[in-house]
């Protein structure tokens, strides 16, 4: 679905503009524009919905920073993607909501130390449609490192001063971005056992 609308857009925007002529450029920055705003609106809704809504606000753009440079898994088609993205929002907005009512906050803040070292090691992680130069993987590497220090300092600090409203959504997206790296490394050495 949402490659079809920037599919759509990709070549109106082209047929409007003699000096463009990529398609398939402006189809791919269509779709991660579409597929960003998307999916914000769907963490909005579920954030609603159980009444933590500015906490998954914190979530996804901590996840969606870190994973915009870390990369991680991608699913071969559209349909899967949209799928696990979507269970992924809302499995973790409802941890989060759960967890201004349960006591979990050591076992989330062990789990996120374990997801750091993950992400540390594995990050960034390309795919064999779209490899990364030895350049681009220097430069996303530090950018990656850079940004993971951040939302680790702000776990430690939010840990410390008993800040649920920050805890919770960073741990969370530290916590899925090392599942999705994890999962694309599997996916990266099956595929290169199997070529």
């Amino acid at each position: 679905m949402i490659g079809k609308l920037a599919r759509k857009s990709a070549k109106k925007f082209v047929n409007n503009n003699t000096k463009f002529n990529s398609v398939e450029m402006y189809q791919y920055a269509f779709f991660i524009i579409f597929s960003t705003f998307i999916f914000f609106v769907l963490t909005i809704m579920i954030g609603t919905i159980l009444n933590v809504l500015f906490e998954s606000i914190i979530f996804y753009f901590s996840f969606l920073l870190i994973r915009l440079y870390a990369g991680g898994y991608h699913a071969s088609k559209e349909t899967t993607c949209d799928i696990i993205t979507s269970i992924s929002i809302f499995v973790c907005v409802l941890l989060i909501r759960l967890s201004k009512t349960y006591e979990f906050q050591i076992q989330l803040f062990v789990i996120t130390a374990f997801s750091v070292l993950c992400i540390f090691a594995f990050c960034p992680l390309d795919t064999p449609e779209k490899p990364l130069t030895d350049k681009e993987r220097y430069h996303y590497r530090k950018i990656s490192w850079l940004i993971l220090l951040i939302i680790s300092v702000l776990v430690l600090i939010s840990f410390i001063l008993e800040l649920k409203f920050l805890f919770a959504p960073s741990c969370l997206s530290l916590i899925l971005e090392s599942i999705l790296l994890i999962a694309g490394k599997v996916k990266r050495v099956y595929q290169l056992k199997n070529a």
